[in-house]
């Protein structure tokens, strides 16, 4: 179904404008006066910015009556954005279309959307509503955890990569490295001085809980996470299944890091490392509750977790080459 230039309705913009070192608010002033100019809006559009964490989350929630919300910046307010609205109810409940204007942009690859860091909004004149699954994430400890994520719509990650992924934050703040670079530099830490397994008990799908010395164990919606690293190649975010990617035991350094480095290109999965493989719902027991933990880049504090599917929970703007 293609999308007509008013078909987006009434819009909400929500948009950090701490994203693309700051430049992000401008961005979104550029794309609320293209889409009014356009009549991209048929009840035109109304801007937002986050102030603070979880923010957006609560903006979204916030959202009933729009027909789409247009989450601007990086992966985390698309997280944040998503969050919100599966708060509301599933009747009437406002699409989501990303802008993306951060660093990894790593959902915006998955739908298809442009994403080289500079606002290209062209795609929402004709674009495609299609449902996807959304993770829903259990914390069944008793820690309970105020802002955490309770949702993601790309990655869920623990271990070595969850420790990458999060390190990013805090060099983002202290060198002007973006994307690929920004994650490469925060491997180069983790694969440093603090590589390490992580022991676990993991449930797929209701088994047997079985005990892995985790390196790192990536459960995804889709194929990316850290800028373009294709760590499931083959996930579809819409197929109502979560691709799984770990590695367990023993494994020396050395053989550890070129692994890694071939998931930049999807390249790891034949090796004997590495496993793969498909589940809608995963089970997490953790020795303690300080293991690095991720959520489309968000840090989540838990030592027994579990990750779901929702099947088809959101509708998403989707170019109409990528449908």
């Amino acid at each position: 179904m293609k999308t007509d230039r008013a078909a987006l309705g009434r819009a909400l913009i929500i948009a950090n404008p701490a994203a693309h070192s700051g430049e992000a608010g401008a961005a979104a002033e550029r794309l609320q006066r293209f889409l009014d100019c356009s009549g991209a809006c048929a009840a035109g559009s109304r801007l937002v910015y986050t102030e603070r964490p979880r923010h957006a989350t609560e903006l979204a929630r916030a959202s009933a009556g729009f027909d789409t919300v247009l989450a601007l910046g990086g992966d985390g307010v698309v997280n944040e954005v998503a969050s919100g609205l599966m708060d509301l109810p599933g009747q009437g409940r406002p699409r989501l279309g990303v802008v993306p204007v951060g660093s990894g942009n790593d959902y915006a690859r998955t739908l298809g959307i442009p994403h080289g860091g500079k606002l290209d909004a062209g795609w929402l004149l004709s674009c495609t509503p299609e449902p996807v699954d959304v993770g829903r994430i259990e914390l069944l400890d008793d820690g309970g955890q105020g802002g955490a994520p309770r949702y993601f719509v790309e990655t869920f990650s623990v271990g070595l990569d969850a420790a990458i992924a999060l390190g990013t934050q805090e060099l983002r703040e202290s060198t002007p490295l973006t994307g690929t670079a920004l994650y490469l530099a925060s491997s180069l830490s983790v694969f440093g001085m603090r590589y390490r397994r992580y022991p676990a008990r993991v449930s797929m799908d209701g088994a047997e809980p079985e005990a892995r010395d985790l390196l790192l164990m990536a459960v995804q919606l889709g194929p990316t996470y850290g800028s373009g690293f294709r760590i499931c190649p083959e996930a579809d975010p819409a197929d109502g299944l979560f691709d799984t990617c770990y590695a367990a035991g023993r494994i020396p350094r050395a053989a550890a890091v070129p692994v890694f480095l071939r998931a930049k290109g999807g390249h790891h999965t034949g090796s004997r490392l590495v496993t793969m493989g498909r589940a809608r719902r995963v089970e997490f027991w953790f020795d303690g509750d300080d293991y690095p933990i991720q959520a489309d880049g968000e840090l989540v504090r838990s030592s027994h977790v579990a990750v779901e599917v929702v099947p088809g929970a959101l509708t998403v703007l989707r170019p109409r080459a990528a449908s």
